[in-house]
């Protein structure tokens, strides 16, 4: 008696089935930030032969978002038509805590002239399990740092371990992480070919909880400016924007003025036609601060890999 062939059958062999590999978490000591990073890595569907090599999505705020942004990216990457298969890396802080980079990301993504939204928030500071810079250094404004922990010591990491596509790399990030997207976007472009940056930090007005006063402190949006003024391009970059319509209601957050300077932020570098970028920006009817980031992450996903048309 023979055994049947499975292709014949119409059943597919184990080795031909798609599946997911482990989540992976590496904790990554960095010669650049005095911090040890907790990079969580997802692979995509794939069959156990696979020799295919995959973009990379890059995601600030790990600890928080991880887990909601694998999910989509799962469900997304089941259809191409959503989306094409991608890695996945979050980089986080080591801890449990969803909230463990409440402080620690007001040096991480910080630059200068960054307003301080860290000390003296009390709502970022209630949570167990929030960690602090280590004793003696510098608190503050070390996206500098950060970046150069991305570049240096993280990317190559994970060149080096995934399979992944070289030079097809994207940024999300939120909030901060947006405003940080946006500061790499002018200082270090080439760090990513994608940036999707959703309700970006741009300017702000009123007094901090810290004590400090600004009136109407248009700090990125400057930057914009002075990059524009220089007459760089940014060829072959995708910046997939956007906002959560009513961002500027909620009174913690009002200071900021998110959802205002986004329509300024789009609408100056719509004007400057910035050569080689290819912009798309969109606002969310109904949603806040809090629920503009998984649609923006959904979006933004499909916006840059051209699964989905944005103005």
């Amino acid at each position: 008696m023979t055994s049947a062939d499975p292709s014949s059958s119409g059943i597919t062999a184990a080795a031909d089935l798609l599946h997911f590999p482990a989540v992976a978490t590496h904790l990554l000591s960095s010669a650049h930030v005095a911090q040890t990073f907790k990079i969580q890595v997802m692979q995509p569907a794939q069959t156990r032969e696979s020799k295919r090599r995959f973009p990379v999505v890059y995601l600030t705020d790990g600890n928080a978002v991880f887990d909601f942004c694998r999910g989509i990216a799962q469900l997304m990457q089941a259809s191409e038509r959503e989306s094409p298969p991608f890695i996945l890396v979050a980089i986080g802080y080591p801890s449990d805590s969803p909230f463990a980079g409440n402080v620690l990301r007001g040096r991480d993504l910080s630059f200068e002239d960054c307003p301080d939204f860290i000390t003296g928030c009390q709502f970022l500071q209630q949570w167990d399990g929030v960690l602090s810079a280590a004793p003696g250094t510098s608190p503050r404004y070390g996206a500098e740092n950060f970046q150069r922990f991305i570049d240096a010591e993280l990317i190559p990491f994970i060149d080096r371990e995934y399979p992944t596509a070289p030079r097809h790399r994207t940024y999300f990030g939120h909030s901060a992480g947006g405003g940080f997207g946006l500061f790499t976007l002018f200082t270090q472009t080439r760090l990513f070919q994608n940036y999707i940056v959703s309700s970006p930090i741009l300017t702000y007005h009123g007094t901090t909880a810290g004590g400090v006063r600004y009136e109407y402190h248009d700090f990125m949006l400057e930057r914009a400016r002075t990059f524009i003024a220089s007459g760089q391009s940014l060829e072959g970059v995708r910046l997939y924007m956007s906002v959560g319509a009513e961002e500027e209601l909620d009174p913690l957050n009002a200071n900021w003025q998110l959802t205002s300077s986004f329509y300024r932020m789009v609408s100056w570098l719509r004007a400057a036609a910035i050569p080689g970028l290819k912009l798309m920006a969109e606002a969310f009817p109904g949603e806040t601060h809090t629920t503009a980031w998984p649609i923006a992450f959904m979006h933004g996903i499909q916006a840059v890999f051209g699964t989905r048309q944005v103005a």
